[in-house]
């Protein structure tokens, strides 16, 4: 873990988004500057998901269960944050299958646009997806990278280099 970095650990699926099909752990990696506005680091942030019995994983499925899961976390930050119905954008995903990165069983990116909840503005989340099957176990490690910033800006090499270190490890 990079320092300053923030961590979350919760059983799947998360609390905001229950329809999620899928059982396992989600472990979050926070940049530093991660909600902070003026931080390059803004909004990027990575996470694992250690998924029990090896699920098929496709583009649709991607696109729907993202939508589930950052519809499910803006739906719960609106009364907590007081944002009012104006303000609400609906959440729209778009993910393709690109060129599998080495050690990758799958690679995907795409984009992820919502609402901001801590600006109450519109924004869109770029992401990288990373998909390996366990050989020793029953489980899929699927990797997510996410920032607004484009792929040529500099958080992208941090955000790589969780992925890049990664290793399933024989228990």
């Amino acid at each position: 873990l990079p320092k300053g970095w923030g961590v979350e650990q919760f059983r799947l699926p998360p609390d905001f988004a229950r329809e999620l099909p899928y059982k396992g752990i989600q472990d979050v990696r926070f940049t530093p500057g991660w909600g902070d506005v003026k931080s390059e680091e803004y909004w990027a942030y990575v996470y694992l998901l250690w998924l029990e019995a090896k699920p098929v994983i496709s583009v649709q499925a991607l696109q729907e269960n993202l939508k589930a899961y950052f519809g499910g976390l803006v739906a719960r930050n609106i009364p907590r944050r007081k944002i009012p119905a104006d303000k609400l954008v609906p959440t729209v995903t778009a993910i393709k299958k690109i060129k599998t990165s080495d050690g990758d069983t799958e690679t995907f990116s795409g984009t992820v646009s919502m609402l901001d909840y801590m600006t109450q503005t519109p924004t869109v989340l770029n992401t990288l997806i990373h998909e390996k099957k366990s050989a020793e176990t029953d489980h899929t490690a699927l990797f997510f990278e996410f920032s607004p910033k484009p792929a040529t800006h500099a958080i992208w090499k941090a955000l790589d280099k969780l992925w890049t270190e990664f290793r399933l490890k024989k228990h």
